[in-house]
């Protein structure tokens, strides 16, 4: 608080002659800013009651307080004060019983006369809240319209339209000169004005270019100051796919607070921007590149913009470092969205036996069946959670005889085919994981070595390598590249009970899992070699990345255990709960192939 005193000097005048009553004594005159107001106070002395009456002057403008049945002892200096309404405040013996004050105003300006219950003793003048000027900046992206005053100012705000214009009055305020319109050169405003509305309510004008969503806010950080905040804008977005991830970037002013969060059913990644303004001309971009559908932008609260990426599936994403755009004159926030090589395509998982028919079993009753029903099962989750259509030979403890299971993958035009087995050996000392082939189509030999790489990276059991066996009906009588994965013998208890936990199953169906990825990956990078394939950008629609077509690549080049991605399927798309854990034993070292191999 801002205070200032008249300072006395001896008054040439005498006292006044007694008029028969006792007069009330001026003792004091002091000048103070109280949460922004300017306030002059008169403080009486003695015993005598005075009263007061006030009236305005004009040409200059001033304020005139007559305070009856009261003397002023001695005659004080004028007090300079310019805050923009009062000038200087001065006070005389009017006549023998008045002393008269007088506040010299800069400008007209309201205010209020009065005794204060609580001190009777004392005349106070408390003229309005200050507003002493408007500006429009924007700091690190974000646009504002700064009123400034004195004190905490009280507001009240509203929109009109044509042409859009935010108003915000400010009540018990007087503006402090006359500005003229602000030109503002901005995408959002075009100029701001401020005028005295009414003899104590100040409105301020922020012309608009467009409408917009806006906040208007005060801080303790920031006294004096009523702030109409634009927030940060959020300009679009952006995307450029490549053959294995699709990069989604946003495009403000700054970097605004963000928020990203995965959401599924259907699966998308929502971007929260805070202190946020959409300024896009799209809603919508549609993109269909086989990992992004579309990209939506919406004002979702006041100061809120939600981007929303939706994608046919999910098997990951990374979140970009943020900073400035390739033309610097944005910034940016991007994520990149990897992209599944198994979108689109047809997978038929094949559990071997079922039924009437075992296969292998167990010193501790285990039966191969369940194992392979229930990895299988796993495996089909996971193939469909990265975006690929599998289709089981079974999904039951059922009879397939051989030539039914080629067929249900010839009529789904599958794209691969994997049967799932456990093996057995004459004795219980033969371990690991082997893989076997028909090389009669092209690729087999390659898909074999990937599921085999990647199944023995996620176990971690003793690697024996990929066989061809064209003895095997099911690989070969498949009209499309074809493997068959024996898991672990059946016949040696250590990997009988692996083959009992439940966790070990979800590691076996992630292994198979990431090793069709690997594969299909492959041949995605082999086609896109072969045509001269690139990246493709938006925001005009990309297009699909090269695919792998129906090559006849005969697995040549880097081995599946450089390409694998490691754990790129994730472990939680298992289907739920064991089924096996009980009964048998299996057939011969070359795999067990009985009736339902």
């Amino acid at each position: 608080m801002c205070a200032r005193s008249l300072a006395a000097v001896p008054a040439s005048a005498s006292t006044p002659a007694d008029s028969g009553q006792e007069l009330a004594r001026v003792v004091g005159v002091n000048y103070a800013e109280v949460d922004g107001r300017g306030t002059v106070t008169v403080s009486l002395g003695g015993r005598g009651a005075a009263s007061w009456r006030s009236f305005a002057l004009k040409d200059p403008p001033r304020l005139v307080v007559d305070i009856v049945g009261a003397v002023l002892p001695s005659r004080p200096e004028p007090l300079a004060v310019a805050d923009g309404i009062i000038d200087k405040v001065r006070i005389a013996q009017f006549s023998s019983t008045v002393v008269r004050l007088v506040v010299d105003l800069c400008q007209e300006s309201s205010c209020t006369v009065g005794q204060p219950e609580e001190d009777p003793r004392q005349i106070v003048v408390t003229f309005p809240k200050r507003v002493t000027g408007v500006e429009f900046r924007e700091v690190d992206g974000r646009a504002e319209a700064v009123i400034r005053g004195s004190g905490k100012l009280g507001y009240k705000t509203s929109v009109l339209i044509e042409p859009p214009r935010i108003v915000v009055d400010l009540a018990d305020a007087v503006l402090v000169g006359n500005p003229p319109p602000m030109p503002v050169s901005h995408a959002i405003a075009r100029q701001i004005r401020a005028s005295q509305h009414s003899p104590d309510t100040v409105r301020v004008v922020v012309d608009l270019v467009k409408e917009t969503t806006y906040s208007v806010f005060t801080s303790s950080d920031r006294p004096g100051e009523v702030v109409v905040d634009f927030g940060h804008r959020i300009l679009g977005a952006d995307f450029a796919t490549s053959l294995k991830s699709t990069r989604v970037s946003v495009k403000s002013t700054g970097l605004p607070p963000v928020k990203i969060t995965r959401l599924t059913d259907p699966h998308r990644i929502v971007m929260d921007f805070d202190d946020s303004v959409l300024d896009s001309p799209d809603s919508t971009i549609e993109v269909g590149d086989g990992t992004v559908d579309r990209i939506r932008l919406a004002q979702f609260g006041p100061m809120t913009v939600r981007v929303v990426v939706d994608m046919p599936y999910y098997v990951g994403h990374t979140e970009l470092p943020r900073g400035p755009g390739p033309c610097g004159t944005w910034d940016e926030t991007a994520v990149e969205i990897t992209r599944s090589p198994l979108y689109q395509k047809t997978i038929a998982v094949d559990p071997g036996h079922g039924g009437t028919d075992p296969g292998a079993i167990g010193s501790t009753g285990l039966q191969e069946k369940a194992v392979t029903l229930d990895i299988a099962k796993r495996l089909a989750a996971m193939l469909e959670e990265a975006g690929a259509k599998a289709v089981l030979t079974r999904t039951d403890d059922v009879s397939v005889f051989l030539p039914e299971r080629v067929r249900i993958a010839a009529d789904a035009r599958a794209d691969a085919f994997v049967s799932v087995h456990a093996n057995a050996g004459r004795t219980d000392e033969p371990a690991g994981t082997e893989t076997l082939f028909c090389s009669n189509v092209p690729m087999s030999s390659r898909l074999a070595q990937c599921v085999q790489a990647s199944l023995v990276k996620e176990t971690g059991r003793l690697d024996r390598g990929t066989r061809e066996r064209p003895d095997l009906y099911v690989i070969r009588e498949a009209t499309m590249p074809s493997c068959l994965v024996e898991v672990l013998f059946m016949s040696n208890l250590t990997e009988e009970l692996l083959l009992i936990d439940p966790a070990f199953r979800e590691k076996a169906a992630r292994g198979i899992a990431n090793g069709i990825w690997a594969y299909f990956e492959w041949r995605l990078e082999a086609s896109a070699s072969a045509d001269g394939g690139g990246a493709r950008a938006g925001p005009a629609k990309a297009g699909n990345a090269a695919g792998p077509g129906n090559d006849s690549a005969d697995g040549s080049g880097a081995s599946c255990a450089d390409t694998a991605p490691g754990d790129v399927i994730e472990a939680q798309h298992g289907p739920g709960a064991d089924t096996g854990g009980e009964g048998g034993t299996e057939g011969d070292t070359g795999g067990g192939n009985g009736p339902g191999t």
